[in-house]
């Protein structure tokens, strides 16, 4: 099972499975590679203990540098490196929600955010949701991605 985001080349961690492997619940995204680094921290960048749920920050030699002419969104998500012992380094704030097992591998828990993946797309619902609001006579609205990640469909109420 492979876990990472494109801004670090697509995986940061894994998860070997083998025919015989037995997973109670589900499957862990893994622990990192080799030239990555995974950390779950709490809000103010601290490692939160084994079992307890923080947001999954990775770094490593296939970080990106930022994304192409967007200060903003580059100072937002790829923020210095709490622990690092090279100056400038930078971890990438993931959005994902995750907590360390026991044995050393990260449970995938959901968002920390409303971002949903249809299709392998990134969408922001509250993008869609304020679109739907902006319609005369519409005062509120929620979107919300319901079925099967194949066929993973958006609803919107107003």
């Amino acid at each position: 099972n492979g876990y990472g985001p494109t801004e670090n080349t697509t995986f940061s961690a894994t998860f070997a499975m083998h025919r015989d492997t037995v997973v109670d619940g589900p499957v862990p995204i893994g622990r990192p590679l080799s030239n990555s680094t995974a950390y779950v921290l709490d809000a103010h960048l601290r490692p939160v203990p084994v079992g307890v749920a923080g947001e999954v920050y990775v770094g490593g030699q296939g970080l990106a540098w930022g994304y192409l002419h967007r200060p903003d969104l580059t100072a937002e998500r790829f923020v210095p490196h709490p622990f690092a012992s090279t100056p400038g380094e930078r971890l990438y704030r993931t959005g994902d929600k995750a907590r360390w097992r026991e044995d050393g591998t990260l449970d995938f828990l959901g968002r920390v955010d409303f971002q949903v993946k249809v299709r392998g797309f990134r969408i922001e619902l509250g993008e869609i949701e304020a679109a739907l609001r902006a319609f005369p006579g519409v005062n509120e609205a929620v979107v919300v991605a319901r079925g099967a990640d194949t066929d993973k469909r958006l609803i919107g109420y107003v």
